[in-house]
C-alpha cells in the first residue's frame, strides 16, 4: 500500500499544532471536585491560529488543529463553572464557523457537537446548585409561528433554485437542504443556523461573503436579507411538514416524508443532422452577447432566469419553460424578443434584429437541439469548445491572447503589460520587457525537458492554441490574480499554478530575477500538468501529479519544495476516507495532488517507470486516460484499490 510503502522511504514528522499540545491539563473527578479555574488562552489561540490558515488556503494543516480543539473544547465544557461556560460558548461560536468551512472545502472532520449538546452531556464541577439547574434546552424552529419572511414563500424558492445541486440533489460537504429537518440539523461540521441570531448562523455568512453558492451566482441582496430577517425572526417554519422535500414546498405539489427529492432531468434533445442551426454557433452567442448580467453571468438573477448552461435555458425561469420545442410562436423567449409579452428584451438594450430573432426561433422550431459537448458546462466554454474544435493553431492562440489581454485589464486594469511571443507560448505580466523575453526563454527550455522527459518526437506545440504564462513581480500581485481573476485565495505556500479550460490554458508564476533555475523548474512543474490535463479524460490529480513528479526527478526529493510534498502524503492518504472522494474530484486540490504525486512517485520507486511513460506517450498520441491505462496496468480504480488499500 502506498502509505505503508512512503512510511518506510521517508521521515515524516510529527505535527504538533498550535497552542494545543500543551493544553492537556490534569481534571480532578468526580462530580463535586473542586476544579482549578480552565486556562483558555490556549484554545483562544488555537482558534486564532486555525483562522490564519484557512485565510491563506491552508486546509490540510488546519485539519489537525480543528480535531484537536474539537475534543479540548468537549473537555473544557466539561468541566466548567458557569463563569467560564460564557466565555467558552463565544470559543465554540467561533470555532464552529472554521470548522463548517473546512468541511465544506472537503476535509473528514469529526462531528463537533452543539453547544445545546454540549451542555446536556456537561459535568458538574461542584459549583453550589448546579447541579439543580436542568441543561439549556436547544432552540427549535417553532412551527407555524407567525413572522414577516415566509419560509415557503421567501426562502425555499431561491433555495431550491440557487442550491439544489449540492446540497438538495446531493450532500456536498455532509450538508443537505433536502428537508427543512436537515437544513435544521447543519452540516458534519455542526449546526449552521441559530434560530433568532443570524450573526452566529454559519449559513448567513458563507452567503454573504460570496463563498456560497459556488457557481458563481451569488445571491440577491434581497434574498440575503430576507434570510436574515427570518433567521432573525426565530427561522420558523410554516410548511405542511417538516420532513417533506423542500422542493415540493415550491411546486405545491405535495410529497410524502421521505420522497426523493431530485427533479426530473431536463430532456435535451440530440441533433438529427438535418439542422439548419446550431445553437453553439448561431444561438449561444447571441444569448451571450444580449443576455449579459441579467441572465448570463449575472451577479443577480433577473425572474429566476438563467443562461449560463444550456440545462438551465431549457428549465427556463420563474415564469416557466421559455423554449417549447416545436414551438417557437408559443416559446416566451421568442414573445419576449419581439415585444408581444410584457417588457420587451433585452430590457434596456437596443432591440435584436429581426434576423437574430429569427435565428433563435428557427432553433427552436428545429427540436432545441443541443450539439456541443457538455449540456451542463458554461455556454462561455460550449461555445469555446466549438471554436477550437475547428481552428488551427494559430487561429486558437490568437483567441487566447485576446482574451488573456482582456483579463490582464481585469487584474491590471492601470498598467499596460509587458509581453513576449513566440509559436506555443505567450508571456504577459509586470516584470519588464527583457524579463517577459527571459521567462519566455525559460518556458521554451522547460518544454525541450519534457519533450526529452517523455520521448515526444513530434515537433508541434506541445498544446494545440499555445500556452499563456501570466508573470506577476511579487507575490502580493500573483495572490491579487488568484481574487479577481478566479475569485479563490491562493494557499500561501504556491508561487505558481495552472488552470485549462478549452479558451483559457495557462500557467501563473511569481517571477524571481535572481532564481532563473526556481522559475524554469516551476515552469517545468506546470507546464507538464497542464500539457497532460490537455488529453482526454485525464484527472486533475493525476495531472497534477505527473507535474510534480516531473519537478522531483529535475531538481531531486530534497528540494525546498519536494521534500514538504513528500513528508505530508501519508497526511493525504489518511485525509481520504475513500478512493472515490479521489476519483470524482470531491477532495480539495492541494490534498488530491500530493496524493497523485505520491501515486506516481512510487511507480517510479516500484520499478513501474516504464508502463507511467507509456501510459503518457498513449496519451500523446490521440488514446483517452482510460484507454491509455488500461492498455498499460488495467484498471485504474482497481490498480489505486491495490496501491492505496482502498475497497471503495
Amino acid at each position: 500500500m502506498l502509505l505503508k510503502t512512503l512510511r518506510l522511504c521517508c521521515l515524516v514528522l510529527p505535527f504538533v499544532p498550535f497552542g494545543i499540545a500543551s493544553t492537556t491539563a490534569q481534571t480532578p473527578s468526580g462530580a463535586n471536585a473542586k476544579a482549578a479555574p480552565a486556562d483558555l488562552k490556549p484554545i483562544k489561540d488555537s482558534v486564532k491560529n486555525l483562522s490564519a490558515l484557512l485565510k491563506e488556503g491552508k486546509v490540510v494543516e488546519s485539519v489537525e488543529i480543528a480535531e484537536q480543539a474539537t475534543k479540548r473544547i468537549q473537555e473544557l465544557t466539561e468541566h466548567a463553572s458557569v463563569k467560564e461556560l460564557a466565555e467558552i460558548k463565544k470559543i465554540h461560536i467561533e470555532f464552529a464557523k472554521l470548522h463548517s468551512e473546512l468541511v465544506v472545502q472537503g476535509a473528514e472532520m469529526s462531528e463537533l457537537p452543539t453547544w445545546e449538546a454540549l451542555l446536556k452531556a456537561k459535568k458538574s464541577v461542584g459549583q453550589p446548585g448546579d447541579e439543580k439547574k436542568p441543561a439549556a434546552k436547544p432552540t427549535e424552529a417553532k412551527p407555524n409561528g407567525a413572522g414577516t419572511i415566509s419560509f415557503s414563500k421567501d426562502i425555499a424558492p431561491w433555495m431550491v433554485e440557487q442550491c439544489s445541486r449540492c446540497h438538495i440533489n446531493a450532500d456536498r460537504g455532509g450538508f443537505s437542504l433536502a428537508t427543512f429537518t436537515a437544513l435544521m440539523k447543519g452540516s458534519k461540521g455542526g449546526v449552521v443556523l441559530f434560530p433568532g441570531d443570524p450573526v452566529a448562523s454559519r449559513l448567513v455568512e458563507t452567503i454573504e461573503t460570496g463563498d456560497m453558492p459556488r457557481n458563481g451566482n451569488r445571491v440577491s441582496p434581497e434574498n440575503l436579507a430576507k434570510l436574515k430577517q427570518w433567521v432573525k425572526e426565530g427561522a420558523k417554519f410554516d410548511g405542511p411538514s417538516q420532513d417533506a422535500p423542500i422542493a415540493s414546498l415550491v411546486t405545491g405539489k405535495p410529497a410524502p416524508a421521505g420522497t426523493p427529492t431530485k427533479p426530473e432531468p431536463t430532456k435535451v434533445n440530440a441533433p438529427t443532422g438535418k439542422e439548419t442551426v446550431s445553437f453553439v454557433r448561431d444561438v449561444a452567442p447571441i444569448l451571450m452577447e444580449n443576455c449579459n448580467g441579467c441572465h448570463y453571468a449575472a451577479t443577480q438573477v433577473r425572474g429566476g432566469l438563467q443562461f449560463n448552461m444550456f440545462t438551465q435555458i431549457l428549465k427556463g425561469g420563474d415564469s416557466g419553460a421559455i423554449v417549447l420545442p416545436g414551438k417557437p410562436d408559443e416559446s416566451l423567449i421568442i414573445r419576449k424578443l419581439r415585444g408581444q409579452e410584457g417588457a420587451r428584451m433585452p430590457m434596456g438594450r437596443p432591440e435584436l434584429p429581426e434576423a437574430q430573432i429569427q435565428l433563435v426561433a428557427t432553433w427552436i422550431k428545429e427540436g432545441a437541439t443541443f450539439d456541443g459537448q457538455n449540456k451542463d458546462a458554461k455556454l462561455d466554454q460550449v461555445v469555446g469548445q466549438a471554436f477550437a474544435a475547428n481552428a488551427s493553431h494559430k487561429e486558437l492562440m490568437a483567441k487566447r491572447m485576446e482574451r488573456t489581454r482582456e483579463k490582464w485589464k481585469i487584474a491590471s486594469p492601470k498598467n499596460e503589460p509587458d509581453e513576449a511571443i513566440d509559436e506555443q507560448f505567450h508571456v504577459i505580466g509586470n516584470i519588464g520587457p527583457e524579463n517577459a523575453k527571459s521567462l519566455l526563454a525559460q518556458a521554451n527550455t522547460a518544454a525541450g525537458q519534457i519533450r526529452k522527459m517523455f520521448n515526444v518526437t513530434s515537433k508541434e506545440p506541445l498544446v494545440k492554441g499555445g500556452i499563456t504564462v501570466f508573470a506577476l513581480k511579487q507575490r502580493y500581485d500573483y495572490s491579487e490574480f488568484g481574487k479577481m481573476l478566479e475569485s479563490r485565495a491562493l494557499p500561501a505556500e504556491w508561487s505558481s499554478h495552472w488552470r485549462s479550460e478549452v479558451l483559457d490554458s495557462y500557467v501563473a508564476i511569481v517571477f524571481d530575477k535572481s532564481e532563473d533555475k526556481i522559475n524554469e523548474t516551476s515552469l517545468l512543474q506546470q507546464i507538464t500538468s497542464l500539457w497532460i490535463s490537455s488529453f482526454e479524460g485525464v484527472p486533475r490529480w493525476f495531472a497534477d501529479g505527473a507535474g510534480r513528479q516531473a519537478l522531483a526527478l529535475t531538481v531531486g526529493a530534497k528540494d525546498r519544495r519536494v521534500q514538504p510534498w513528500v513528508n505530508r502524503i501519508p497526511e493525504s492518504m489518511e485525509q481520504m476516507k475513500t478512493l472515490k472522494s479521489l476519483l470524482d474530484g470531491s477532495m480539495n486540490d492541494e490534498a488530491s495532488a500530493i496524493i497523485g504525486f505520491g501515486v506516481i512517485r512510487t511507480m517510479y520507486e516500484a520499478k513501474m517507470k516504464i508502463k507511467y511513460e507509456a501510459i503518457v506517450r498513449a496519451l500523446a498520441s490521440g488514446m483517452s486516460f482510460d484507454q491509455a491505462t488500461t492498455k498499460n496496468i488495467g484498471s485504474m480504480e482497481d490498480f489505486l484499490k491495490k496501491l492505496l488499500g482502498k475497497t471503495k
